[in-house]
């Protein structure tokens, strides 16, 4: 019965996609995701954000994560604590992990932030993509 609730009410668009959380709040874990970066154009220094799916946490959770290199490479590209955690503190919704983009190339390159595990919590998206857009 409840398969045939969710679906129905995804057809009308009152639930996400991703469907009904199978537990009622405030029982439901906090479930924590990597947000895509934007497109930077110029070197500086910038924040990615983890951000708790369900609102303002009710305590601390301490978020691990690390930076996993693609077409941009740490110490060339862009700079940042290679692996860390950081804590979304009780009554917020987030935290910020730092970045430097250390240069823009004549080409476009990626790099990626994973989040390794939550405590306590679950890892939602598990990673964020950051991209240096190439000189035209």
């Amino acid at each position: 019965m409840k398969t045939i609730m969710v679906l129905l009410l995804l057809l009308l668009g009152i639930v996400p996609a991703h469907g009904a959380p199978d537990c009622d709040p405030p029982d439901c874990p906090v479930v924590v995701d990597a947000l895509d970066g934007p497109v930077h154009e110029r070197a500086g220094q910038y924040s990615a954000e983890l951000k708790s799916r369900n609102g303002a946490v009710k305590q601390d959770v301490a978020v691990s994560y690390k930076f996993v290199d693609g077409t941009a490479k740490l110490g060339e590209d862009y700079q940042a604590e290679p692996s860390g955690t950081v804590t979304i503190k009780a009554g917020t919704d987030h935290a910020e992990v730092p970045y430097t983009v250390l240069r823009v190339s004549g080409q476009q390159k990626q790099f990626t932030l994973r989040i390794t595990e939550v405590k306590p919590g679950q890892v939602g998206k598990a990673a964020a993509v950051f991209t240096i857009a190439g000189r035209k």
